[in-house]
């Protein structure tokens, strides 16, 4: 098993999340954890966006600051792409500033916004969401 080099964007997202645990509550500790768990992980980047969803629902509330520092540091890291083509659907600061519920949901608002402009057919818009060019940079 590799071990975690902690540098670059990741490692400053986990220390965003792990000072999360000083001020939210204790309720909300099991999915910073999965949070925290996905980062480091560096696996699957549509479930670190689903969990931050679900973190951003729950505790933004309370913990405004430093999730929108984790909201930012996502934004420039990571990208929502068309699957065959790798082209960016839209800028990734933009999408995070709208609250979606889940990952889901934003996938569908934008599915239902390319297929009113007439830019897609019937055909479902297949998307996926890669680390962006600036998040590797920033990672070496």
């Amino acid at each position: 098993m590799k071990q975690w080099k902690q540098n670059g964007w990741r490692a400053d997202a986990v220390e965003l999340v792990e000072g999360l645990f000083g001020q939210a509550r204790k309720e909300h500790w099991d999915i910073l954890l999965d949070l925290r768990q996905e980062l480091i992980a560096g696996k699957d980047w549509a479930k670190v966006l689903e969990v931050f969803f679900t973190c951003r629902q729950r505790i933004e509330v309370d913990c405004y600051l430093p999730m929108y520092r984790l909201r930012r540091l996502l934004a420039v890291s990571l990208r929502l792409e068309v699957e065959d083509s790798g082209v960016a659907i839209a800028p990734m600061e933009r999408l995070l500033l709208e609250k979606h519920r889940s990952l889901r949901a934003l996938q569908r608002r934008l599915q239902r916004e390319w297929f009113e402009h007439g830019a897609g057919d019937s055909e479902p818009l297949s998307l996926r969401v890669v680390e962006s060019s600036q998040g590797m940079m920033s990672a070496s």
